[in-house]
């Protein structure tokens, strides 16, 4: 009996997410760059609606999860929003972005300590509504488009940049230009789902999904999402991925997905409790943290969530 119910305890354990509601954000956003330092989960920049009019930020909302409260950070130098971003131990790093008016190239670190921003240089083209990933040493920028207005202007381009290096052109995305997808790395390879692009000047959301293994610079066909899917998102733990929401041809999304590499597999998991795009989690110690992203046409989202991811494969 001892070994059933222990059965039974970890398979309600894999299953319930247990998913609650915090505080809101301060200024409801999305497209803006999210890492977890210090204990704190960081959003800057990204948008919002107030009055049908869409605003650029240069908000940075710093969240102190064993707290529940939000307080302001260093503002970023600039607006910018949809710029692809990465973390490390320094900091976070944010590969240019947008105003509204205009695109900007310019690379911002914000340090560990969340004290204060500097450039660090250009990335080598616009990259907006692309994806950034690090794998040790470097930086690999994916995809992404010239004018978050106009995504026929993507590229299916992939960037490498070692740390204190130059940026050097590392290969191409297999189907194309690609903009909105989700990137996650785990054991240092580079996994990529969904998105969109715009062949033709007609938009196509995308089901297909990729490894690219950077030690080799070879990509690797996996198996599709079970439905075409735009501004999915992304975290990696215990060796799985997991996916979150995203626009598909029923429209929002709350679904959850755990892609399990060693399988090539998905599992629906229990959905979130809003459907959104672009809604970024942080993670640590197995538990993930979530605020913003859009949830309707012309909107942001100021709630936040946080859930315990399952145990186990």
């Amino acid at each position: 009996m001892p070994g059933i119910a222990s059965r039974l305890l970890l398979l309600l354990a894999t299953m319930n997410w247990n998913w609650m509601e915090k505080t809101p954000l301060p200024k409801a956003q999305a497209g803006g760059a999210v890492a977890l330092l210090n204990g704190s989960m960081v959003i800057a920049g990204g948008t919002n609606w107030e009055n049908d009019v869409k605003h650029w930020l240069r908000d940075v909302q710093v969240y102190d999860v064993r707290a529940d409260q939000w307080r302001q950070g260093p503002v970023l130098p600039e607006a910018l929003g949809y710029g692809p971003y990465t973390q490390s131990a320094a900091g976070l790093e944010i590969y240019g972005g947008s105003d509204g008016a205009s695109t900007s190239r310019k690379i911002f670190s914000l340090d560990a300590g969340l004290k204060a921003w500097k450039q660090t240089g250009e990335t080598p083209a616009v990259v907006l509504l692309g994806h950034a990933a690090r794998v040790g040493g470097a930086v690999y920028l994916l995809g992404g488009c010239e004018d978050v207005a106009d995504l026929t202007r993507c590229t299916d381009a992939v960037w490498k940049r070692a740390d204190g290096g130059k940026w050097e052109r590392a290969g191409s995305i297999p189907n194309g230009p690609l903009a909105l997808a989700a990137t996650a790395v785990v054991d240092g390879r580079i996994y990529l789902f969904g998105g969109c692009s715009m062949p033709g000047g007609k938009l196509r959301n995308h089901s297909e999904a990729w490894m690219f293994d950077p030690a080799g610079g070879k990509w690797k066909s996996l198996k599709a999402l079970p439905a075409a899917n735009r501004g999915v998102t992304a975290v990696a733990s215990g060796g799985r991925v997991f996916l979150f929401g995203g626009y598909t041809e029923a429209g929002f999304t709350a679904d959850v997905l755990a892609y399990d590499p060693a399988r090539d597999s998905y599992e629906a998991q229990p959905a979130m409790p809003l459907a959104t795009v672009g809604l970024q989690f942080v993670e640590q110690g197995g538990r993930i943290w979530g605020a913003g992203g859009e949830h309707k046409m012309r909107a942001r989202s100021a709630r936040t969530f946080t859930a315990a991811l399952p145990l186990g494969r």
